[in-house]
């Protein structure tokens, strides 16, 4: 004999899983009531980032010089080794084409230009920066690129040396090719020698006649050509007693 129910006659129902919701046009409702409400206070994604360009400064730009100026003075002073850099030394560089700017929703985020010395025997790259908030992001490696480019471009028998105190820097330019050199490899162009004037270490350069400082020095070298000329020189890279 089964048992009775506890409640007033009759068995116990056994409970069924409760059918989904039947809308009136014949769909069926099969997320139910509890799920939309919580699908409905979740937060909507956030909007997507705009687009970040990395390209060849135009004349347009000459509007950013300001912010480009601002930007310099804001990592310089904040401890990076940048040189500063006056508004016609920008102006000159965006009207000659030899600058690559990083433009965010029609905002300047970055900024680098290329330099010739030594009519064209040379190219250097310099006053490379990035707005703070989107640094770590590559574009310091996507501006060097564009530089490269451009150098190989307009002056494709030019070595593209650097000459800098930044381990980033460093790294960044060895990833890309360039060949650690000594000091007499670089340019003796005195125009360029007149950018380390306001180094703490310029005093170390002019003692040893520009053969030898702080800085990593390297060279980007054409596609297909070799330091043709080895010098033998000492552990400091200075040239060894009695070379002719």
């Amino acid at each position: 004999m089964s048992k009775a129910s506890s409640g007033r006659g009759g068995r116990r129902a056994t409970a069924s899983p409760r059918a989904p919701s039947v809308h009136r046009n014949g769909s069926i409702d099969a997320i139910g009531p509890l799920r939309r409400r919580r699908a409905a206070k979740r937060p909507a994604p956030p909007p997507p980032e705009p687009p970040i360009e990395v390209r060849l400064a135009k004349h347009g730009d000459l509007a950013h010089v300001g912010r480009i100026g601002g930007l310099i003075r804001e990592a310089h002073e904040a401890g990076a080794t940048i040189a500063v850099r006056s508004d016609r030394y920008l102006v000159d560089a965006i009207r000659d084409r030899r600058a690559v700017v990083v433009v965010r929703a029609g905002a300047l985020v970055g900024f680098a230009t290329a330099h010739p010395w030594d009519s064209g025997k040379y190219v250097s790259h310099s006053a490379m920066v990035i707005a703070p908030e989107l640094r770590g992001r590559g574009l310091s490696r996507l501006m060097k690129q564009e530089l490269i480019a451009l150098s190989r471009q307009r002056w494709p028998d030019a070595a593209i040396l650097s000459l800098t105190l930044s381990s980033q820097v460093e790294q960044l330019n060895k990833s890309v090719g360039f060949e650690a050199v000594p000091y007499c490899d670089l340019t003796k162009d005195p125009e360029f020698w007149k950018g380390c004037e306001g180094c703490i270490h310029y005093p170390h350069l002019k003692r040893n006649q520009q053969q030898d400082c702080h800085c990593w020095a390297g060279l980007l070298l054409p596609p297909g050509s070799k330091r043709d000329r080895v010098v033998p020189r000492d552990a400091f890279g200075h040239p060894s007693a009695g070379h002719g």
